[in-house]
């Protein structure tokens, strides 16, 4: 995958993240009870898993094996 569509992909998958996360914290969730309380925790958590794949997609880890070929 090119470094322009990951970053597009984890930029989309961060928005949606903290549109999930607006709608939980402000939304009419609130009013959710019961069994239905467990579901809002739930997309909580998979908000955040969302953020962190986002995050995982824009930026990409550093190779370990990659070598320094800067002249000293």
């Amino acid at each position: 995958m090119s470094p322009a569509l990951r970053r597009a992909a984890g930029m989309t998958t961060i928005l949606l993240a903290f549109a999930l996360a607006s709608w939980l914290a402000l939304g009419p969730s609130r009013d959710w009870e019961g069994g239905t309380r467990w579901l809002r925790h739930g997309l909580a958590l998979g908000s955040l898993a969302l953020l962190s794949l986002g995050a995982r997609l824009s930026v990409p880890a550093r190779s370990r094996e990659a070598t320094d070929t800067a002249p000293e």
